[in-house]
């Protein structure tokens, strides 16, 4: 059975993306500790903020093999993915989308991240499989042909659900969505970790608690 994740040039690319990574984080970290700061810090909107223009924001290791796992076993060949950063998890997504013969549909707000994660892709061998579309989620992913067998919400976390309600309409029978930092909301009404566990005519949702984050795991039902 065909493994691209296995590949030299893919687990190359990954591991240089995963250090940087690591390494970013700790020496914001050490920044903050340094002065003074403690606890969660209150950021601007994620449109406005520069910082985040050269922030990872990405998948751990652990969260990259069940991502490429669940995709890949799903068989999925159209893959949408909300908010594609460095292009981290593209290549986990894409490495499936190889196996399965079909293709990811990105989307990033900012340019030089949309550039770093082609890059990146060629690096890996993986481009053919992938476009990026830069601009706003909600527009540049209306147009997308379904059905669509897979998505990965990992952007703002505010526009998690006009993103994925805007994709419903295409969504394939049983459909997977997965999306990143439900640990960062609280499950109250209004938010999305409340939206995609409270509708279970819609959406069967667990939890999972892997690495560093807590991904939402959701199959769709195809009741809008």
């Amino acid at each position: 059975m065909i493994s691209t994740i296995d590949q030299v040039s893919i687990r190359r690319v990954l591991q240089r993306e995963h250090d940087a990574a690591r390494h970013q984080r700790s020496t914001r970290q050490a920044e903050r500790r340094a002065v003074g700061e403690t606890g969660p810090r209150p950021g601007p909107s994620f449109r406005d903020a520069a910082y985040y223009q050269h922030s990872y924001l990405s998948i751990g290791p652990d969260q990259g093999a069940l991502l490429y796992f669940l995709a890949r076993a799903s068989g999925a060949c159209r893959i949408v993915e909300f908010g594609s950063s460095f292009g981290v998890s593209t290549i986990y997504l894409a490495a499936a989308a190889s196996d399965n013969g079909g293709h990811v549909i990105g989307s990033e707000f900012y340019a030089n991240k949309r550039e770093r994660a082609m890059a990146n892709l060629r690096e890996a061998g993986l481009d053919a499989r992938v476009e990026i579309r830069l601009g706003d989620a909600t527009e540049t992913l209306s147009d997308i042909v379904g059905p669509i067998d897979f998505v990965f919400l990992d952007g703002d976390k505010s526009l998690y659900q006009p993103v994925l309600e805007s994709l419903e309409s295409r969504l394939a029978a049983d459909a997977l969505i997965i999306a990143d930092n439900l640990d960062h909301l609280t499950g109250d009404p209004g938010d999305f970790r409340h939206f995609v566990t409270t509708q279970p005519d819609r959406y069967t949702t667990r939890l999972m608690s892997i690495g560093k984050g807590m991904f939402s795991v959701s199959q769709w039902h195809g009741k809008a």
